[in-house]
């Protein structure tokens, strides 16, 4: 078959052969169309030949044209092609799903560079928040603008997957070190961290990440994913907001969480938990001021599970609001056993989450309860740490404003340990400020600890707050506190947390308590 090349040739040469016979070229030149060789008449037939050629090529293509136009409109395709994007798709961010990351990542094991490759586990810390008080189309407009933010953080040659919820997985191919991940991950937490306009407000959340490398975390993708979400949940019982490599260990860990959130559900739907009262004594007279109620989880078989524990599967499972639900009804029952037999108990107070407060309904549901118990929403107080109140102040506050309409008191908890804003404070429907254990245990000996507590209880009393000292173990931390004109302490110096049938033991003068 002739190119084209071939047949630009040729045109040259007839030209030449006619230049040849209008200019006096030689009678006797094998260019001249009608010599008897009949090379002239050979090219016009070759022209002739390309031609024919071409306007087949031509009718060929042309064809092919309208029949995949044809295709494309036919209504058939066009649902084939939707339904093979949507298998592999995520609908809301138009990112790849889990099912396209999954075998993305198979092949990209499989493939020359599979050893240096890494599987970034993301989950959006505090997400459910938003959902919660502006509803889901903001969250949907969050989620949107967060997959704009990962796209963003990495090359186009990553891949970049709405892995299911709040969840997103990133793998990043040929990373080139680990120093180049840390950075990776930092730009990440950069990123998303960003607020975000919703509804006509600023949002933010900050995201927990896990990574995975392969080969040696894995060299299949259902162990790379598995290993970098078990990293991503080291995140998270270490502060959240931050990334971690995975590293032996963590996926035992992240199993023996699991096996704790069904134990927990199970045993909240049992009744199972129990609640303990701690005495606050006012220190001016050692008087009851009265009692903060502490869950407490006796395991059949692990044996008593630490709040700090439980209370944070709780959070990150949702169990939270039921968790909360079942310490309410078991001190509003409580309360009223106590009125039937008796005894005096002026307030009880009860630790409150975040992830209570950012339930719109929470606060009426509350007061519904208590209601319904027929108990003074005045001797039901709640404790709230100061990393609670700080966290999306705005809607904090509303919660806790309405709280206090209500008639429910609230004190700030274990102040002094976190970041504080004093505008905040001063702003807060709050009436008691509670100073951590550690300044007040750390008294004795740190100056430093001593001068932190006379500073607190001073600005206390300039905003017209009462103080709560706990952490109180002996008579001398005690009689200091008193003479600094702290109002309550609460500590084993006073006693210990104890069932309910102990402390009306405790309250008895006729019966000699052993704390």
């Amino acid at each position: 078959m002739l190119t084209h090349r071939s047949v630009e040739s040729g045109f040259i040469a007839a030209s030449n052969c006619a230049r040849g016979s209008l200019f006096g070229a030689g009678g006797g030149s094998a260019c001249t169309p009608f010599s008897t060789g009949g090379a002239g008449l050979g090219w016009l037939l070759a022209l002739m030949a390309v031609c024919a050629l071409a306007a087949v090529a031509i009718g060929w293509l042309l064809g092919q044209r309208r029949r995949l136009h044809a295709r494309l409109e036919d209504p058939r395709e066009q649902a084939s092609r939707a339904l093979a994007f949507h298998a592999y798709h995520d609908t809301l961010t138009g990112l790849p799903n889990r099912a396209f990351i999954m075998r993305e990542l198979e092949q990209a094991l499989a493939s020359p560079d599979g050893d240096s490759l890494a599987v970034m586990f993301i989950d959006l810390d505090g997400f459910k928040s938003i959902n919660d008080t502006l509803g889901h189309e903001a969250g949907d407009v969050f989620l949107r603008a967060v997959a704009s933010s990962l796209r963003s953080s990495v090359r186009a040659r990553d891949t970049v997957s709405r892995f299911g919820g709040d969840e997103f997985v990133v793998v990043v191919q040929a990373y080139g070190g680990i120093e180049n991940l840390v950075r990776v991950c930092r730009k990440v937490l950069d990123l998303v961290s960003k607020p975000v306009s919703v509804s006509g407000q600023l949002v933010a959340v900050s995201p927990s990440i896990g990574v995975a490398v392969a080969p040696k975390d894995g060299q299949q993708a259902s162990t790379l994913i598995r290993n970098a979400d078990a990293a991503m949940y080291a995140v998270k019982e270490t502060g959240k907001a931050d990334f971690r490599f995975y590293e032996e260990g963590m996926l035992e860990l992240a199993r023996e969480r699991l096996a704790l959130t069904v134990d927990l559900r199970e045993a909240l739907q049992a009744g199972q938990l129990s609640v303990e009262y701690q005495p606050k004594r006012n220190l001016r007279d050692g008087s009851l001021a009265g009692v903060e109620a502490l869950a407490r989880w006796h395991h059949p078989t692990r044996g008593d599970v630490p709040p700090s524990v439980f209370v944070a599967i709780a959070e990150r499972s949702g169990l939270i609001h039921a968790l909360g639900e079942y310490v309410l009804r078991s001190v509003l029952n409580q309360v009223l056993a106590w009125d039937a037999s008796g005894t005096v108990v002026d307030y009880v107070a009860i630790n409150l989450s975040m992830h209570e407060l950012s339930r719109p309904a929470f606060v009426d549901t509350l007061h519904r309860a208590v209601r319904s118990y027929g108990v003074d929403p005045t001797r039901i107080r709640f404790e709230l740490t100061e990393s609670t109140a700080m966290r999306q102040p705005e809607e904090t506050m509303r919660q806790l404003v309405k709280l206090r309409s209500h008639g429910f008191d609230l004190l700030i908890d274990d102040f002094g340990a976190g970041y504080w804003n004093l505008s905040h404070l001063r702003e807060l429907p709050v009436g008691t400020i509670k100073i951590d254990q550690s300044f007040v245990r750390g008294s004795t000996l740190n100056l430093a600890d001593r001068e932190i507590t006379e500073a607190i209880v001073g600005l206390a009393k300039k905003l017209n707050m009462r103080t709560i000292a706990e952490g109180v173990e002996t008579e001398a931390q005690a009689d200091w506190l008193r003479d600094l004109g702290c109002d309550i302490g609460q500590g084993y110096f006073f006693a210990r947390p104890m069932t309910a049938d102990a402390f009306t033991r405790y309250l008895d003068p006729t019966v000699a308590y052993a704390g």
